[in-house]
């Protein structure tokens, strides 16, 4: 059954990273065979409820409720439903992740996934690059003066999607080391078996030896995400892979006040900054096309969540009431082009304040077990958080792909199995508020109610 399970779920991330026309139907297609598995081992009693319940499943469990009752207040139906079919497909997969990412196995293969698709849409976008430089010889100063005629999407329909899915695998390839991650003790500098995450870790080999080919791959690597965002002139993302890599290495530094003083130093520096070229820097926003259109487009739907009482317009809706209910300037975009925004609109007050303060718990725990266990895997999931704040802002539409849920998918349902480890946890990292408890007595009366009556 975890073969099963596992090659489902494989073969929903290569149809979701290499999508066809119509691939959104085969992974309709694929959730319900998945959810067919999970029921069938829920009844067999090999998958327990513990497995798979925590608190980005209880979250996403919540979305796909509010989403479905909208349809109460929905003006366009059809978009409704292909919004909650999308979120029935990572609700589905987050569960499945979630009972597997519990073996070490699947968790290893999976970073070798993960790794093999980043890298075969960087050749493929090395290859657009060529070809939109009409001829074969490699020539590194024209390669740059002319990146902004590269258009380069690979199988993504938008260039700002593919420079977010580079940042993504820009901070994914940094922490990432495909052996175990063993994390320090606290205060004591020695190694606990138990502590350790399949597939993160530092540039060292376990050994203690440099992995001098594994860092010229993961520089490589790198370095084509950063000039891939560069090329498509993704600004904001840039900006976000920027202060992101610093982020990054600012972890790095175990000294308390060193780091301390070296984060206030870098802000002091940016706000000097703002502060001097302030002036400039709004000149350059307001004379962006761009940046008007995507103020208006915030502003519009603004206007659409007042008018919903701040419930939200409804799964699948904000385009709808963009091109019917068009207050602001916007040069014909319907899509909102930001996914928080998005996430209020359509949501609403209620739901965007919870997703919020997940958000903000699972960014603060990383960032502790970061600091406290130099844990890499608190590095990746601290690091894609701070920069998705800004990242963010930038593509057209999220909520329609299944790639990136997959991608918000990975990052949650891996910082929820570290977190269920108790050897991991302390009071001072406790930030669940009895979550944790109040699910595993769900989990456990599910089991009397659903399972063990059946049985009987």
């Amino acid at each position: 059954m975890r073969k099963l399970l596992s090659a489902l779920v494989y073969s929903a991330i290569l149809v979701a990273f290499i999508p066809f026309d119509y691939h959104v139907y085969l992974e309709v297609a694929l959730a319900g065979l998945t959810l067919l598995v999970l029921v069938w081992g829920v009844a067999r009693e090999d998958i327990r409820f513990r497995d798979f319940i925590n608190p980005y499943t209880a979250l996403m469990f919540i979305l796909f409720i509010w989403s479905f009752v909208s349809i109460i207040w929905v003006a366009d139906r059809p978009s409704w439903i292909t919004a909650n079919g999308i979120i029935f497909i990572s609700l589905v997969f987050a569960v499945a992740l979630s009972y597997l990412i519990k073996l070490q196995k699947f968790r290893h293969y999976l970073t070798y996934v993960i790794v093999g698709i980043i890298v075969l849409h960087h050749l493929v976008a090395w290859y657009d690059v060529n070809n939109y430089m009409g001829y074969v010889t490699f020539n590194p100063v024209r390669l740059l003066e002319n990146y902004h005629y590269y258009g380069v999407m690979t199988f993504f329909g938008n260039v700002n999607d593919f420079a977010l899915f580079s940042l993504f695998g820009l901070i994914f390839i940094m922490a990432w080391h495909p052996t175990k991650d063993t994390i320090e003790s606290a205060g004591e500098g020695k190694q606990s078996e138990k502590l350790s995450l399949a597939s993160f870790r530092t540039f060292e080999a376990q050994l203690g030896r440099v992995d001098w080919l594994l860092i010229a791959f993961k520089v490589v690597v790198s370095l084509s995400c950063l000039l891939m965002i560069y090329f498509v002139n993704a600004r904001g993302i840039l900006f976000a892979a920027f202060y992101g890599i610093i982020f990054y290495f600012l972890l790095h530094i175990k000294h308390r006040w060193i780091r301390r003083l070296t984060i206030v130093g870098i802000g002091v520096a940016a706000v000097l900054t703002i502060l001097v070229l302030y002036t400039d820097i709004m000149d350059a926003l307001w004379g962006d096309g761009s940046f008007v259109i995507r103020y208006n487009l915030i502003r519009n739907g603004w206007n659409h969540l007042k008018s919903s009482n701040f419930l939200g317009v409804g799964a699948g809706n904000t385009e709808y009431y963009m091109e019917h209910f068009n207050y602001h300037y916007t040069g014909g975009y319907r899509v909102m082009h930001n996914w928080w925004m998005g996430m209020l609109v359509e949501f609403g007050v209620p739901f965007f304040l919870l997703y919020g303060l997940y958000h903000a718990r699972v960014f603060l725990t990383s960032y502790y077990w970061s600091i406290k266990y130099n844990s890499q895997m608190g590095k990746w999931i601290a690091t894609w958080l701070l920069g998705f704040i800004v990242a963010g802002f930038i593509p057209n539409t999220l909520f329609n792909f299944v790639w990136f849920w997959l991608i918000h998918n990975f990052v949650f349902v891996w910082f929820e199995y570290r977190a269920s480890s108790a050897e991991f946890v302390d009071k001072q990292a406790n930030l669940d508020f009895g979550l944790k408890g109040q699910l595993n007595r769900l989990s456990d009366w599910l089991e009397r109610k659903l399972v063990k009556n059946l049985s009987e």
